[in-house]
Formats: structure tokens, C-alpha cells, sequence
């Protein structure tokens, strides 16, 4: 293809030039509100020179009112639902049983264990002697507890949790 000669450079910018001069117009119908608001301010000028008539009032204040943006409904009031005459009460839970002394002492060494490992995270520096002393504080503990667990289920034990 050639390249546009310089008429044609003159016609298309002769175009480009009523397109952007007529960029503000617009297809849509245009808007009664503001045609009447435009005549109602002219109306105003009118009527500011001396000897001039008012044709118009200006906007009608009303009409906000006739056509709210958005409607609300009152929501019926709510009553509250009636309590239920019987409501589960449930037995108060049985006392957990006290636990053996060997259970007791492999909790606390656990216990020591995490405690020991906490203040060193921190940045504390602890003596080597306590620092063996809580890695056997938490094996030993450790292996009580895992020794002490039950063998066998009990026959009534069942499945799982029964609904």
C-alpha cells in the first residue's frame, strides 16, 4: 500500500477535528430534569434583569419526594420465640480421679522438660548438667507415661462415639 498523499493527510485531520468537536454530543434522548433545570435557570436570569418576567418557577421541590431513590419497607415486628418447656440440664461432669504417684512424677519431669527448653529458646544459657538433666527429665517421663497406658480395651468400649 502507499503511503496517504498530503490531501488526504488534510481530510483525515479535517475528520479528526469534527470528531473531537462533537464529542460531547451524545445519541441518548435527552434528560426533562435537566432541560427543565437549564430553563428554569434561564428563567432566574430573566428575571434578575429589571423588567423582566419569571416564565418559570424552577424545579419542582417535590419531586424528590415523588420519586425516592430507594424504598423502604418497615419490617414486621419479630416476636420472640417461646422458651421450650423442658430443657436438657446435664449431669454435672464426674471429679477426675487423682493420679498415681508414678503418672504425677512423670508429668512433672515433662513439665520440667518443656520448661527447660522454653528459657533456653529465650536465650538463657543453662548449665550443661541441667541440660542433661531435663533431656532425662523428658525421656524418662515419657516412657512412664507410655508404659502406664491401658493394653487391652475394655469388651464395653464399643465402636466410638455413640450419638
Amino acid at each position: 500500500m502507499s503511503r496517504p498523499g498530503e490531501d488526504d493527510r488534510e481530510a483525515v485531520d479535517r475528520a479528526f477535528a469534527d470528531l473531537v468537536a462533537g464529542y460531547h454530543l451524545t445519541s441518548d434522548r435527552p434528560d426533562p430534569l435537566l432541560e427543565q433545570q437549564s430553563s428554569g435557570d434561564r428563567s432566574v436570569d430573566q428575571a434578575s434583569e429589571p423588567g423582566a418576567t419569571a416564565i418559570a418557577a424552577g424545579p419542582d421541590p417535590t419531586w424528590a419526594d415523588q420519586h425516592p431513590v430507594f424504598h423502604f419497607e418497615q419490617p414486621a415486628p419479630v416476636e420472640p420465640e417461646p422458651e421450650p418447656e423442658d430443657r436438657f440440664v446435664p449431669e454435672p461432669p464426674m471429679p477426675l480421679p487423682r493420679p498415681a504417684w508414678p503418672a504425677l512424677l512423670a508429668w512433672i519431669a515433662m513439665g520440667f522438660a518443656v520448661l527447660a527448653v522454653l528459657v533456653a529458646t529465650v536465650g538463657i544459657r543453662l548449665p550443661m548438667w541441667l541440660a542433661w538433666t531435663a533431656l532425662l527429665c523428658f525421656f524418662g517421663g515419657f516412657a512412664v507415661l507410655v508404659a502406664r497406658l491401658p493394653r487391652n480395651r475394655p469388651p464395653d468400649a464399643g465402636n466410638g462415639a455413640v450419638l
